[in-house]
């Protein structure tokens, strides 16, 4: 039967059912939710009751890992703290620490109210305690919570420029210390003035400060409300989501906090996060931040394209849960260049994968069947067309997550894609001496547009210098129009890629005199030695 007679199976009712889950399954939170999760390679050591930082790029599953494990936490009835730090990323310091901790104990309230025991009639005796919370001892501890969440809130909304006043008191209203049992209470947010004070309000201090010295002294108030929890909780885990989104200078301020707030508590902090744009710990006098490898452990989501067959079995471990919902086999629906094509394109990033494959399916339907072989399935072509259709939103990202290096990187990744369409190759070395240049591409591959392909590589005639291997987003070649006759897998092959006319280095600007001429580039020799010779263009590299 020839393929213009075949029936398009990207054209089914499935199909596009699958299309409404796909939508669904790459929203920011996890992919379709617990019934689609696929666990990560090594995340299983995320579950640990120790300190965590998850890192990987965007939509690499960091959120998804978190929201899985925050699922286990209230399975086994223990808390579960959520804090997206993207809602709070344009909040100067300190309040964005203030709302942090703000979300951390109203999350312990939640978290114990949880533990209150069933009776007869539930909802009633909920209600009951909500109410008068001085019934129970967890009661009594709800309170408490409830009312420091209440003076953080005040503190919350509080102008920047407002001087804060609260009182010290024990249970029994004589002045104290701050320690175990201490109330603080705030009695006024008053316009700025120089300087601290203390007066003596009968037997109740009063205290005039800054917010975040309101913070310092309220700490440990705070933190022997959260062992309490922990006692009646079993401890539990506090989700940092995005601390990326925060400026950087401001990152290891609140990861120091909260850090101290919950050490020795029973409860651990996973923090999701990008390598590149995150700086957990700052030295000085204090120090900062939690330092990795002393104070927390790290947990890396980059699976990147190095191992490409254990890559592409993870996301089409992925898609096919997603699509089994609607009875779709992946392999009838894509041809296998197609498949090797999405997850190339995706730079093994999750989310980016999914996608790519509805966008796939999108642009097959678009076309419709052909004369051309495999066109009822979803092809090669598809994927690109997909690809080059993303690339706005990458920048848009690199111009959010880089801001004050945004310039310099977007001309970067255009001068690499000139260099590819010059040399018909996706593909492309780098010198690991080059630091500069090195570090330039490592930020662009955690910005998605340049994948590590192999580490430590070396090329003929250059002696003991080392080089890595780089791909070159695909949706960048797409949106050039230049992926026809492009070579983008035969780096697989060691000889392929060892060759010395792909070793990309910054241009040099040549400075010219006023009404000099410039001069005129050599052409470059491409047929210099074996290891020059341009491979030619496989079966599976024609679109």
């Amino acid at each position: 039967m020839s393929s213009n007679t075949k029936s398009a199976r990207f054209a089914t009712v499935e199909v596009t059912q699958l299309l409404k889950d796909l939508q669904e399954a790459t929203r920011a939170t996890p992919f379709g939710g617990p019934q689609s999760y696929v666990p990560p390679k090594g995340g299983e050591i995320a579950e640990a009751d120790y300190h965590h930082f998850i890192f990987g790029q965007r939509g690499s599953g960091k959120s998804s890992l978190l929201r899985h494990l925050q699922e286990q936490m209230s399975t086994e009835s223990r808390a579960a703290v959520w804090i997206d730090q993207e809602i709070f990323a344009n909040l100067s310091y300190p309040d964005v620490l203030v709302s942090a901790v703000h979300e951390l104990i109203k999350g312990a309230r939640e978290a114990l109210l949880s533990r209150i025991p069933e009776t007869p009639k539930p909802s009633l005796a909920k209600r009951i305690l909500r109410r008068k919370p001085e019934l129970t001892s967890i009661g009594k501890l709800a309170d408490s919570l409830a009312e420091a969440a209440n003076q953080l809130e005040l503190l919350k909304f509080a102008p920047l420029d407002r001087k804060v006043s609260w009182t010290v008191s024990d249970e029994a209203g004589s002045t104290v210390g701050v320690g175990a049992g201490v109330k603080m209470k705030i009695v006024s947010l008053d316009a700025k003035t120089e300087g601290t004070s203390k007066l003596s309000v009968s037997s109740t201090e009063v205290v005039e400060g800054s917010k975040e010295q309101y913070l310092e002294r309220a700490l440990t108030t705070f933190r022997s409300l959260i062992v309490a929890t922990a006692r009646e909780t079993g401890g539990g885990f506090v989700f940092v989501d995005d601390l990326y989104q925060l400026r950087r200078d401001v990152q290891p301020l609140v990861l120091g906090y909260l850090h101290r707030l919950v050490k020795d508590t029973g409860v651990w902090l996973k923090i999701g996060s990008i390598r590149y744009s995150t700086i957990t710990f700052k030295p000085g006098d204090p120090p900062r931040g939690m330092q990795i490898g002393h104070d927390a452990h790290e947990v890396p989501l980059d699976r990147g394209l190095r191992h490409f067959k254990a890559t592409q079995e993870f996301l089409e471990q992925i898609l096919s849960k997603i699509a089994s919902k609607s009875g779709v086999d992946i392999k009838s629906l894509f041809t296998e260049d197609a498949r090797k094509r999405l997850v190339l394109a995706a730079g093994g990033v999750a989310r980016d994968y999914l996608r790519l494959a509805s966008g796939s399916i999108t642009e097959a339907r678009n076309r419709g069947v052909s004369d051309k072989t495999g066109s009822h399935r979803v092809i090669v072509e598809d994927v690109n067309k997909a690809a080059g259709l993303i690339s706005p939103t990458k920048f848009d990202d690199l111009r959010k997550d880089e801001p004050a290096e945004a310039q310099e990187l977007e001309k970067l990744v255009r001068q690499i894609t000139e260099f590819c369409r010059a040399k018909k190759s996706a593909y492309f070395l780098v010198a690991t001496d080059e630091a500069d240049l090195t570090e330039q591409i490592n930020k662009l591959q955690h910005l998605r547009f340049t994948h590590l392909l192999v580490e430590s590589e070396t090329v003929p005639d250059k002696g003991s210098q080392r080089f890595n291997v780089w791909l070159l987003d695909v949706a960048e070649l797409s949106a050039q129009r230049a992926t026809t006759g492009m070579d983008f897998l035969k780096w697989e092959q060691r000889e392929n890629r060892r060759n010395r006319r792909l070793i990309f280095t910054v241009p040099v600007a040549v400075t010219q005199t006023e009404g000099e001429t410039p001069p005129i580039p050599e052409p470059e020799n491409e047929t210099n030695g074996q290891a020059d010779q341009v491979s030619q263009p496989t079966l599976d590299d024609v679109e």
